[in-house]
């Protein structure tokens, strides 16, 4: 398995382009309420856990759940993730089914001392896909029934670019993450009448512009347990933020333009523009605990908690409720010092995760659950005597929310991570 640099990036080029292809098919209804679908925080190692994270940290790993972990940072790593799959929605007389795919994430880890770690980077908070149709009968004049559909469209997402950093005293490491959220969401339904009606068919949009500052900080406590064997503690979260948004709102008339099949607009109703307003967004709090062998195995368990039912959109709520989700998983080593056998130093992973989402239709609470199998291959060196460490990280994620009474949302992901590892700031020696 010999790699060049510049297949490498060819590579990680293709799945961009195809990921950022597959994007605009998603759809995925759910995405409608509070900011949009939230991204999930972990990188691919962590996902092929099952999400297992609070108490992770590696010398080779970006740890971005719990900041604390950077201390642990050993190599200069740059670790880009990127994901696609499938989305199957079903109710109890329809399914429809979806590709999807984006960046997942794109950061550089770096020591700063021995115990001291820096991470840059970016990546997706939420992702606002969807696209649903509505048939209804409206009565006018009394007694003029005309058939209707009304159609929910929304697209977008909100990001956050951000510097970590984490420093050990002991076997103890504090960390936080500090950045800047930003994007737009844009969210309009459309009343679409028959053509041979002469009722004008109409469209009602909203787009909202947010930017704001956040934090979260993490904790993690190792407790030494005799030769290679040991027991982590992490801790992580950030309490209720206030975000900053802009809205401009738009009302327009349609006409179908039959050379495109899209509806423009006709006439413009009416428009505002530089509604400022705040967005509440919850408090959330993690904990895990994690038992390792130097090398050879890690196995831990998570708990997260989110008080959704605390967010506000300008004020307004939203149908959103507190969420919960336990996740558990670990990793497997043959023989990571093995000089022979290259399937000996890859790390086989699994793990999975169920709880309560933070979206509520109903009175019924709405289940999720999923499961994850995913693996470390590292990248042999061309030439032995660089400093250079690549590994590829796999998860392949199946995952379920909601009901098909009502709409049950099943989706396949893989997450594909390359990690690039060196050692910087190494001083010559001359004999």
């Amino acid at each position: 398995m010999y790699w060049t640099k510049a297949s490498f990036f060819c590579l990680l080029g293709i799945c961009v382009l195809s990921a950022r292809n597959a994007a605009a098919q998603d759809n995925t209804p759910y995405s409608r309420f509070g900011l949009g679908e939230l991204s999930r925080s972990e990188n691919a190692v962590n996902l092929g856990m099952g999400g297992v994270a609070q108490a992770f940290a590696s010398p080779q790993a970006v740890n971005y759940v719990n900041p604390a972990s950077y201390s642990r940072l050993q190599l200069v790593t740059f670790d880009v993730g990127v994901n696609g799959g499938v989305r199957r929605l079903t109710t109890a007389d329809a399914s429809s089914q979806s590709g999807f795919g984006t960046l997942a994430y794109l950061q550089l880890g770096m020591p700063l001392g021995k115990k001291w770690g820096l991470n840059i980077g970016l990546r997706p908070l939420t992702r606002v896909a969807y696209n649903i149709a509505e048939s209804e009968e409206r009565t006018f004049f009394d007694t003029l029934k005309v058939p209707l559909v009304n159609q929910f469209e929304g697209n977008g997402g909100i990001y956050q670019a951000y510097v970590g950093t984490g420093i050990a005293f002991g076997n103890f490491s504090i960390g936080a993450n500090f950045g800047y959220l930003f994007g737009n969401v844009t969210n309009s339904t459309k009343v679409l009448y028959p053509s041979e009606t002469t009722i004008l068919p109409s469209r009602s949009s909203r787009r909202t512009s947010y930017g704001s500052f956040f934090y979260n900080v993490g904790l993690q406590q190792v407790v030494p347990l005799g030769k290679d064997y040991s027991l982590s503690f992490g801790l992580s979260g950030s309490l209720e933020q206030k975000l900053t948004a802009r809205r401009e709102t738009m009302k327009e008339t349609l006409f179908y333009d039959a050379s495109s099949d899209e509806y423009d607009t006709r006439d413009t109703i009416e428009y505002t523009s530089g509604d400022k307003g705040n967005v509440i967004y919850p408090q959330n709090i993690g904990a895990g605990i994690m038992f390792m062998k130097a090398d050879k195995f890690s196995f831990g368990i998570d708990y997260n908690t989110s008080k959704w039912s605390n967010f506000r959109n300008y004020d307004a709520p939203d149908s959103t409720q507190d969420s919960w989700r336990v996740n558990i998983g670990g990793q497997f080593v043959p023989n990571a010092q093995s000089f022979t056998g290259y399937w000996n130093k890859v790390s086989y992973r699994m793990g999975g995760f169920f709880g309560k989402d933070y979206v509520k239709l109903g009175a019924a609470d709405m289940n999720i659950w999923g499961f994850s199998i995913g693996a470390g291959f590292p990248v042999k060196r061309i030439m032995p005597a660089v400093n250079q460490f690549t590994l590829i990280n796999a998860a392949f994620e199946v995952g379920s929310r909601g009901n098909q009474e009502r709409l049950k949302e099943t989706y396949y992901r893989v997450t594909v991570g390359f990690t690039l590892s060196d050692r910087w700031f190494i001083k010559t020696k001359y004999d």
